[in-house]
């Protein structure tokens, strides 16, 4: 059974119906490791057909092969370096996308970068625009991809990671993590139409991922959870249970900050 979210019901717990993403188109970015790997296999195993996007074709193509493995679908993957990608690059996604003659019922902005905790007075310009492009820049971008194909969906929604980490040391990341979470909220409103299009956020925080390690390397990584242990709330907002919902930024850890 579904589990529907209400105030008595944390969607660290909640449970999707058997085969809830049948035949649904989902993107999901950073997806070759960490969060958006763990959601892959998931939405996968609940009948959605994939397509796959992140820097490293090397990682993509193998993760894309295996899913297709155990799946009624063939799942894709894209490769696109976000850290460098131009307006070029972004057009000649969205015309991959039209090629692809499939609409989109879900987009997972999940992809993220931060090179090291610093002082902002310590940032080096090249190492503060990369963190801003790939984590304030390159959703925009993205979502102007995409919006098109969403809105021919008959359940659309987007689907933000963010982090709630506006403290010291964390940088352009805190500061691009901050202006998402603006997007996010702004979008929600603005999507709110006739046909909506539901906007929500994730912020699965402290997770086992390469980001969180390499930046805390001196923490024991049992200390934190899986990427398998925080895809519930995504799977909710993805699926057709949160239809109605949006403009929502869902904390797994609410007294967790950073």
């Amino acid at each position: 059974m579904s589990t529907p979210i209400n105030k008595n019901n944390s969607l660290n717990t909640y449970k999707p119906k058997k085969d809830c993403l049948l035949n649904r188109h989902i993107l999901i970015t950073g997806a070759s490791d960490g969060i958006g790997k763990a959601l892959a296999y998931a939405c996968a195993e609940l009948g959605a057909e994939l397509l796959l996007l992140g820097k490293n074709e090397s990682s993509l193509s193998p993760l894309a092969e295996d899913l297709s493995k155990s799946s009624d679908h063939d799942h894709k993957y894209y490769s696109l370096d976000l850290g460098i990608a131009g307006e070029q690059d972004y057009i000649k996604f969205a015309n991959y996308l039209v090629e692809s003659n499939k609409v989109i019922d879900s987009l997972v902005l999940n992809a993220g970068y931060m090179e090291a905790m610093q002082g902002i007075r310590n940032f080096q310009l090249d190492t503060w625009l990369k963190t801003i492009t790939i984590n304030q820049h390159s959703p925009f971008l993205l979502l102007k991809c995409c919006i098109p194909l969403l809105e021919l969906s008959d359940d659309p929604s987007i689907v933000f990671s963010t982090h709630d980490c506006s403290k010291a040391y964390w940088g352009a990341y805190g500061v691009a993590k901050s202006a998402q979470l603006g997007m996010m909220e702004i979008l929600a409103k603005e999507l709110d139409g006739d046909k909506p299009i539901r906007v929500n956020g994730v912020d699965p925080a402290p997770v086992r991922t390469k980001l969180r390690l390499t930046n805390f390397p001196g923490i024991n990584p049992e200390d934190f959870a899986a990427p398998e242990d925080v895809i519930a709330p995504y799977l909710y907002f993805i699926g057709p249970d949160s239809k109605g919902t949006t403009g929502s930024n869902y904390k797994l850890n609410p007294e967790f900050v950073g």
